[in-house]
């Protein structure tokens, strides 16, 4: 169409005919995510959660697609939402403050917010504004208001952030520094971070090895990784008579880590690898029940929601919508 030939009132009303349809369409869309999201769907697609599944797989922005996510799963707790959406009494970036002040105080609290007090809030919070909605969730909950983390990559690759912290926790971070005071001289909380990065990095990647007495020096990692897993399959070999397959050793857990780095579930359909680097845990290729033997060769490494996922699939067991 031509827009150039419309008046002044077309425009007017095509443009609030077009808001409206988009709206409607929003509310399709934040159904369609909540039925993936329950049917746990981006499991099968090669995707360690739903918020990837909708940055990498889908091609929303990070904040858009926590947004939806946050919109589908009040939804299924509040479905007159969905009139609320429509109608444009209430905005994604509303509900994202529900949801998300839902999560502190489950987080402090450690008490789950009914879905009758978010109802409550959803009304309280219906045709006001982004300042206003962000006031009353705070009342509502008693908590802070406070400004949101943000994460910006500047031009030569190092990252800007921007937080706000509790009083508590600086209190431990200044601690924590004057403990390590002997390690970093500096009261720079960016140098207090790669210290603390590296060493937890060391501790969860390095392979203890003994020294080269005759070089006096460390071997080479390729060899040491490859001494490793000969010894680890010799000691694990040993015992071929136990009924009872024992777990993986710490240091295979070590290996794969240097190896993989990442999860390494495929979707069979796409090929795609998951590559999550978060919550991995070590598995068995054959599984256990079926005499997988705990074993470098036997071993990878998944995340923990494609882990649960190999296991639902080999018992037969399906994610169902609610």
């Amino acid at each position: 169409m031509n827009l150039k030939i419309l008046n002044k009132f077309e425009l007017d009303q095509r443009i609030k005919s077009l808001v409206s349809k988009e709206r409607e369409l929003l509310h399709e869309i934040l159904l369609t995510i909540k039925e993936i999201d329950q049917r746990k769907l981006y499991l099968e697609y090669g995707f360690a959660n739903l918020f990837l599944y909708l940055v990498e797989g889908v091609g929303y922005s990070a904040g858009s697609a926590q947004r939806r996510i946050d919109a589908a799963r009040l939804l299924g707790e509040v479905p007159s939402l969905g009139s609320k959406i429509q109608s444009g009494e209430v905005k994604l970036h509303q509900v994202s403050l529900i949801q998300k002040a839902a999560r502190d105080v489950y987080k402090t609290t450690h008490k789950k917010v009914t879905a009758e007090e978010k109802q409550e809030l959803l009304e309280q919070i219906t045709a006001k504004n982004f300042q206003e909605s962000q006031k009353e969730v705070a009342s509502f909950f008693d908590l802070p208001v406070v400004e949101a983390t943000t994460q910006v990559v500047q031009a030569d690759e190092s990252v800007r952030l921007s937080l706000t912290i509790s009083k508590e926790l600086a209190d431990k971070i200044q601690q924590a520094q004057a403990l390590l005071s002997h390690a970093i001289s500096s009261n720079d909380i960016v140098d207090y971070l790669e210290y603390v990065t590296d060493r937890v990095i060391k501790q969860k990647t390095s392979v203890r090895v003994k020294l080269d007495n005759s070089r006096n020096n460390f071997v080479e990692q390729e060899k040491i990784v490859d001494e490793q897993n000969a010894k680890i399959r010799s000691t694990e070999r040993k015992s071929t008579a136990t009924v009872e397959v024992k777990p993986f050793t710490a240091k295979i857990k070590k290996i794969l880590i240097n190896q993989d780095q990442c999860c390494q579930y495929r979707d069979p359909v796409t090929g795609r690898r998951c590559r999550n680097q978060w919550f991995l845990q070590t598995d068995h290729k054959q599984s256990r029940w079926a005499d997988g033997e705990s074993v470098v060769e036997n071993a990878q490494l998944l995340c923990a929601q494609h882990n649960r996922l190999k296991y639902r699939q080999e018992a037969g067991i399906k994610y169902l919508s609610r």
